[in-house]
């Protein structure tokens, strides 16, 4: 199926992932990632994540990810300090130059974008996440 001329929707909860392995920085458990990239050009890529229960550590020096979550449940410990809770229906906005901490309780399904982007200058003061509800 070439997706770029199927204009028909695509049922991201049925969506059949293929396993990448463990994130890169595991801290506790044993979490296994999957995937599916929908669409990827110029920078930007576009697909469906899942993680299985563990914690990790993440790293997004220079890309920024904008993240709708489909199920699970978790939080998301930001560097500042900051805790996003993960939840169906949630959106999330990492700046490029985030790092944070994963705690993923029942396995998390997302719909993401990533955007290549160079780090602002951390002195700026530039926000590095957002939770889309306080916009």
């Amino acid at each position: 199926m070439n997706r770029a001329t199927d204009y028909s929707p695509i049922d991201l909860l049925a969506l059949a992932l293929e396993p990448t392995g463990a994130p890169a920085r595991v801290l506790a458990g044993d979490p296994r990632t999957s995937e599916h990239v929908l669409a990827a050009h110029d920078g930007v890529e576009i697909g469906v994540w899942e993680v299985t229960p563990g914690e990790f550590a993440s790293v997004k020096p220079e890309s920024g990810e904008v993240m709708q979550f489909l199920t699970g449940e978790g939080s998301i410990e930001h560097d500042d300090g900051a805790v996003t809770g993960i939840a169906p229906g949630a959106v999330l906005v990492l700046q490029p130059g985030w790092s944070g901490k994963w705690r993923v309780t029942a396995t998390v399904r997302k719909v993401y974008t990533i955007f290549d982007a160079p780090v602002a200058d951390p002195s700026g003061g530039a926000e590095t996440h957002r939770n889309i509800a306080d916009i």
